[in-house]
């Protein structure tokens, strides 16, 4: 068996050998050059749509810069450099640039989270860290009623340049472009409401998926408040799971969003000729195992690919615990259906993702190795392991059948799709 390391924080783990055929999953991602800037110069250059970056700030006087937080790696210590050198050169002094950091509802960043996650740019600017229950401006409601409150310091900017990464997201389609502005720079009321169209009518929208923009009610709802704000530029870049930029489209909000996302999903979704009965996944290291709540899209791509009633080992440490105070109580209600019920009485945003995770570990058995304490693991009906070793032979002994195994290293980045088969809709997610 040839050697498969699966990440697990900032370490890579050794998978014990295992008797039977084993199939890796994994993404078709090109070389990925020590320094993108040929890479994301072009994007900011020459942009899918409309002028050049600079073209676009000349005559402004102030700029703001929207990234993501620590747990969605964008490259930012590469690409922030190349957007001030286009700033200056059109005439925006560095002091009139302010750098947003999009935290949504996430807990703020330490200060050394922000110089690394930047490379350090961000020590000669200012900035802000989002907070969603204050200091906003109320934009008006979207068609589908969502109340559109957006960072009041942000709107203070002439100019106003979005940058980001494409990922898959769970039940939006994909990550980066609008979700920097919503929820990202949303207040709490609109991050609510735009994440509650996951329920469209009185059932789950089975179009809030991964890797579905067209129809998909919580993409479209975001998008369009998004719009409400008067965009530059918008940048994404698309990152190898070795956190490598390899590929930059710069552009308006929604087509330069759209076509990176085209290319991110012609890498990173993986076709599979079935399902498996037992699948060892990483969720992909730091920050893609930063807590259980961003874990949890590897369970869900993983489980894409799990037979019905199959046993899933992931591997995702969980450094910052489960993520937020308003998930865990959730399990409290017991069963997918009565956190169903309450959601739509009382949208909370992470009550949705214990629905989904809850409706992953009732259809099959979940391991998995993670430095959260065992009861609360338990509570979430999934088996705890402090090590892959340990994960292995509780598989074993739940029965798992090792004659076929499939195994994903990066099942945060990488989404499996079964070819011939039905849309999985075991619980809907």
């Amino acid at each position: 068996m040839e050697e498969i390391y699966l990440p697990l924080d900032e370490k890579k783990v050794l998978l014990p050998s295992i008797s039977g055929k084993i199939t890796v999953c994994r993404p078709k991602i090109p070389r990925t050059p020590d320094d993108p800037a040929e890479i994301i110069s072009k994007a900011l250059d020459t942009p899918l749509s409309g002028p050049p970056l600079t073209e676009r700030l000349r005559g402004k006087k102030s700029l703001a810069i929207v990234i993501p937080d620590v747990t969605r790696e964008s490259g930012a210590a590469h690409f922030l450099p190349l957007i001030l050198s286009r700033a200056e050169e059109a005439g925006i002094s560095p002091r009139a640039v302010t750098l947003f950091v999009a935290l949504g509802i996430h807990r703020p960043l330490t200060e050394e989270e922000v110089d690394r996650i930047t490379g350090g740019t961000s020590r000669t600017l200012r900035v802000v860290q989002h907070d969603p229950d204050r200091g906003l401006k109320d934009l008006g409601k979207t068609s589908r009623g969502t109340p559109v409150l957006i960072n009041a310091e942000l709107l203070k900017h002439d100019a106003i340049v979005l940058a980001g990464a494409a990922s898959f997201h769970y039940f939006a389609g994909f990550g980066g472009g609008r979700k920097l502005l919503v929820p990202g720079l949303a207040g709490r009321e609109t991050i609510y409401s735009t994440h509650r169209r996951i329920f469209d009518g009185t059932e789950r929208s089975p179009l809030a998926r991964p890797g579905v923009l067209s129809g998909n009610p919580v993409h479209e709802d975001m998008l369009e408040a998004a719009s409400f704000v008067p965009v530059t530029f918008s940048l994404t870049t698309l990152l190898s799971p070795e956190k490598k930029v390899f590929h930059a489209v710069g552009g308006g909000l929604e087509d330069s969003h759209e076509e990176a996302c085209r290319v991110y999903a012609e890498h990173f979704a993986v076709k599979l000729k079935k399902r498996y009965p037992f699948i060892i996944a990483s969720a992909g290291g730091y920050p893609k195992d930063i807590n259980f709540i961003q874990s949890h899209k590897a369970l869900d791509h993983s489980f894409q690919a799990l037979s019905p009633g199959g046993v899933l080992i992931l591997a995702a440490w969980c450094r910052d615990g489960l993520g937020h105070d308003d998930f865990f109580p959730w399990f409290r209600f017991g069963t997918p259906e009565r956190i169903a019920g309450e959601l739509r009485k009382n949208y909370v945003v992470y009550g949705q993702t214990a629905f989904a995770t809850l409706t992953k570990t009732l259809s099959c058995t979940v391991i998995l190795v993670s430095s959260l304490p065992a009861e609360t693991v338990e509570a979430m009906n999934i088996v705890p392991a402090r090590n892959i070793e340990e994960a292995l032979s509780i598989a074993r002994e739940r029965g798992a059948v090792t004659d076929e195994v499939l195994v994903i290293p990066e099942a945060g980045h990488v989404l499996p799709l079964v070819e011939g088969g039905e849309k999985d809709t075991r619980g809907a997610r």
